[in-house]
C-alpha cells in the first residue's frame, strides 16, 4: 500500500456539487448562458457533497451504476466544467481518454492526431516526433488516413488511447476505453498503464469491469447517484459495491424502478440548504476538520454566483461579433475580401441597404419581358427558315424552266447574277425588332433574293446592328 504522507497531493475535492438545469428550449439555454433566463428549469444535482483526495502515483478506480456521476467528476478534474459549489485542486496536466472525446468525425485519423495533440498541449514539433509511434501503437494501419466517421468504436478507442499515451500526462483519466477493442490492444494498453504506474503518474480508471479495477487500482471511489458511497482501499470498497450490485439485480423490475425513482428524486430535490445542513452535521461530528467560516463563504459564493451587468454586456457583444463573423465568413471569396480590406468590407456589408419590394418586382418584370422577347424572336426565326426554304424551291424551279427555253445563250443571264451586281444592291443595318420577312416587305423584295445576295451569311437569325445587302427598291428605280 502506498504511503500517502510521502506522496504529493495531485487531486483534492472538497464538498463538490454540480447542478444542471434541465431546460426545454434552446432560447432558455442561451439566456441561461448569459444569466438572463427568468424561467428556471428543473434542477438536477449530478454531484452532491463529494470529497476525496488522490496522491501522486496512485491508481484510483471510479465505480458506480450508470448515471452516478462518474463522467461528471472526470470532466470537472479535466477542467472542461467547473463545480457549482466546493473546491477542486488539480496539480499537473490532465489527459482524458473517452470514446470520441475531442475527435472530429470528418478528419482522418492522422489529422485527428495533430488536432487533438495540439488541444492537449503538445507542440507541432513534439507531435511530428511522436507521430509514427502513435500510429504504430494504434494498430490502425492504412485506416489512419481514412475519415474518423468510418471507424468502429474499438478503432476510435485505440486512436484516443494512443494519442493520450504519448502525451505523457501527469494525470491520466481513462473512461471505459479499456473495455472496448480486441484482446491484443487491451494487453498493450495494460502494459502502457503499468509503465505509467512505474513512472509514478496518477491514473483515474472509470470502468464497469471489476476485474480490471481489482487488478490495477490502489483505491476505489464508489459514486452512487451523485454521492460518495465509499472511498478507500480496493479490498475494502470493492466487495461492498459487489454486494450492493448483487442485491440490486435480485430485485424485481418494479422494485428496481421504484428504487431508481427514489434516488433520482433526491437528486431533483437537493439544494444548497440541504448541503448546508449536511456540512453542519459533519462539522458537529468533527469540528477540527471543518471551518464554519469556510462553509459560509462557500454558500455565499453559490448565492452570489451570478454574472455582473458588465459581464453580461461583454458576452452579448462577443455573441454579436461571433454572429457577424459566421454571417460574413462563410465563403472563401468573402473571406479574401474581408482580409484584403476589412474596413471597407464591413462598411459595405454592414450598412448596405436591401432592395425594396418594388425594385425586386421591376427586376422580375424586366426579366419576364426579356424572356418573352427571346421566345418571339425564336419563333420568327423558325418562320423565316420555312419561308426561305419555300422561296429557294420556287427559284430553283424557275431556273430549270429557263434553261429548257429557246433563248440565245449570250442573252441568258441568271437572276442571281443580276441581283448580285454592285450597281443593283444597297446596304441595310438591322434594327431592334426587325425580322427578315419585314425587311423584305419594306424594300419590295423577297426573302429568297436577300438570301441570294448575302452568300456565306446565316440569315435565319439576324441581330440588331448587323449589316446586310438588299436589292435596290424597284419602285425607286421605276421613278
Amino acid at each position: 500500500m502506498i504511503n500517502n504522507d510521502s506522496k504529493k497531493l495531485k487531486v483534492k475535492a472538497t464538498n463538490l456539487t454540480k447542478k444542471f438545469e434541465m431546460l426545454e428550449t434552446t432560447s432558455n439555454k442561451m439566456k441561461t448562458l448569459f444569466g438572463l433566463n427568468r424561467d428556471k428549469g428543473q434542477e438536477f444535482w449530478a454531484l452532491r457533497n463529494v470529497s476525496f483526495e488522490v496522491h501522486d502515483g496512485e491508481t484510483i478506480g471510479i465505480i458506480g451504476l450508470n448515471g452516478s456521476g462518474k463522467s461528471t467528476i472526470s470532466t470537472l478534474i479535466s477542467g472542461t466544467m467547473t463545480p457549482t459549489t466546493g473546491s477542486l485542486s488539480v496539480n499537473g496536466n490532465v489527459s482524458i481518454i473517452a470514446l470520441g472525446t475531442g475527435l472530429i468525425p470528418n478528419l482522418t485519423g492522422r489529422e485527428n492526431i495533430h488536432v487533438v495533440g495540439l488541444m492537449m498541449g503538445m507542440t507541432k514539433k513534439e507531435i511530428a516526433e511522436k507521430l509514427d509511434d502513435i500510429i504504430n501503437f494504434s494498430e490502425l494501419g492504412p485506416f489512419i488516413d481514412q475519415p474518423l466517421k468510418t471507424y468502429s468504436s474499438g478503432m476510435k478507442a485505440k486512436l484516443s488511447f494512443s494519442i493520450a499515451a504519448y502525451q505523457n500526462p501527469d494525470i491520466l483519466i481513462i473512461d471505459e476505453v479499456l473495455s472496448v477493442g480486441d484482446g491484443t490492444f487491451g494487453q498493450k494498453s495494460a502494459d502502457k498503464m503499468f509503465e505509467f504506474r512505474k513512472q509514478g503518474k496518477t491514473i483515474l480508471l472509470i470502468s464497469h469491469d471489476m476485474l480490471a479495477i481489482e487488478k490495477w487500482c490502489d483505491k476505489v471511489l464508489w459514486l452512487h447517484y451523485g454521492e460518495v458511497k465509499g472511498y478507500g482501499p480496493t479490498n475494502e470498497i470493492l466487495p461492498q459495491y459487489i454486494n450492493f450490485v448483487q442485491w440490486f439485480i435480485h430485485l424485481s423490475a418494479e422494485q428496481q424502478d421504484e428504487y431508481k425513482d427514489r434516488v433520482r428524486g433526491e437528486q431533483l430535490t437537493y439544494s444548497t440548504e440541504i448541503l448546508k445542513e449536511e456540512l453542519a452535521n459533519e462539522y458537529n461530528k468533527n469540528p477540527k476538520s471543518y471551518s464554519r467560516r469556510g462553509l459560509e463563504e462557500q454558500l455565499d459564493f453559490v448565492r452570489n454566483n451570478k454574472l455582473s451587468i458588465a459581464s453580461k454586456l461583454f458576452l452579448v457583444l462577443l455573441a454579436f461579433i461571433c454572429f457577424i463573423g459566421i454571417a460574413f465568413y462563410t465563403s472563401s471569396a468573402t473571406s479574401i475580401k474581408a482580409l484584403a480590406d476589412p474596413r471597407g468590407f464591413l462598411t459595405q456589408n454592414l450598412f448596405k441597404t436591401s432592395p425594396s419590394f418594388s425594385d425586386k418586382l421591376n427586376n422580375e418584370i424586366i426579366s419576364m419581358s426579356i424572356s418573352a422577347k427571346k421566345k418571339e424572336e425564336k419563333k420568327a426565326a423558325q418562320n423565316i427558315h420555312k419561308s426561305t426554304t419555300t422561296e429557294s424551291s420556287k427559284l430553283s424551279s424557275a431556273e430549270s424552266k429557263a434553261k429548257k427555253g429557246s433563248l440565245p445563250s449570250n442573252s441568258k443571264q441568271s437572276s442571281t447574277e443580276q441581283i448580285s451586281s454592285s450597281s443593283e444592291t444597297q446596304t441595310y443595318t438591322v434594327q431592334a425588332g426587325d425580322t427578315l420577312g419585314e425587311i423584305a416587305e419594306a424594300h419590295n423584295t423577297t426573302v429568297a433574293e436577300i438570301q441570294a445576295i448575302n452568300p456565306g451569311i446565316e440569315l435565319s437569325l439576324i441581330s440588331p446592328g448587323q449589316v446586310i445587302n438588299l436589292p435596290k427598291n424597284k419602285s425607286t428605280e421605276s421613278q
